[in-house]
């Protein structure tokens, strides 16, 4: 774990971008563009369309050598379960986890704690003594209270508002907009739809929608 305030990949020149068949992609080569983080390669490890622009260096699998593996990489892949299998390839052909990536609009408690491998994107506000974990997505504008608890792996759509002392357990997924009252947990791959309301416990692998936010089909 790093606290990375808003400094970016603490210490890194270059970032190796893992799995690019996700429009989030884009936003992760704007930060580091910002930053002036170099992404060294977006490796393409799926068949379809990508993400980056012509500006960055596109490599698929078997371009893949030994210089490319000393650089640490990022997963960008919004959907918890596909940024996991992604960082699990990478790791398995020897690649090491970035630091966080931060951008630089992103405003973050200085108790506060931002996990291996993740990403916070822009205008999100962090509360004081919250914990992310690795390989966790806080996307644009998305707000988490005091005394969080955001597992590995979870991913916290635009606009989303994570109240305090909320706990999202590992591969949740909070959408578009949701927002989570204080104190409430949110169950390891459970799925909160847009613009829910959570005012109760979520169970792990449930997925809730509405105002106050009910288990559907």
């Amino acid at each position: 774990m790093t606290i990375p305030g808003t400094a970016g990949v603490a210490g890194a020149r270059s970032v190796v971008l893992f799995g690019v068949g996700s429009a989030l992609a884009a936003d992760y080569e704007e930060t580091c563009r910002r930053l002036g983080v170099e992404i060294a390669a977006a490796v393409q490890n799926r068949d379809g369309e990508v993400w980056v622009s012509q500006a960055t260096t596109l490599r698929r699998l078997p371009e893949i050598d030994d210089e490319l593996l000393k650089v640490a990489c990022l997963s960008p892949l919004f959907t918890p379960a596909n940024r996991r299998t992604a960082w699990g390839e990478a790791a398995a052909l020897g690649f090491a986890a970035a630091e966080p990536l931060v951008d630089p609009s992103a405003v973050i408690a200085s108790t506060s704690v931002v996990g291996r491998g993740s990403y916070v994107n822009a205008g999100v506000v962090i509360g004081a003594s919250t914990r992310i974990g690795d390989h966790a997505v806080i996307n644009r504008l998305a707000g988490i209270g005091h005394h969080g608890v955001i597992g590995d792996f979870v991913s916290i759509g635009p606009g989303a508002t994570i109240a305090g002392q909320a706990r999202i357990e590992d591969d949740a997924m909070i959408g578009a907009g949701a927002v989570v009252m204080p104190k409430m947990r949110v169950g390891a791959g459970a799925v909160v739809g847009a613009g829910a309301v959570v005012t109760r416990d979520v169970p792990p692998g449930a997925l809730v929608r509405g105002n106050p936010a009910r288990r559907g089909p």
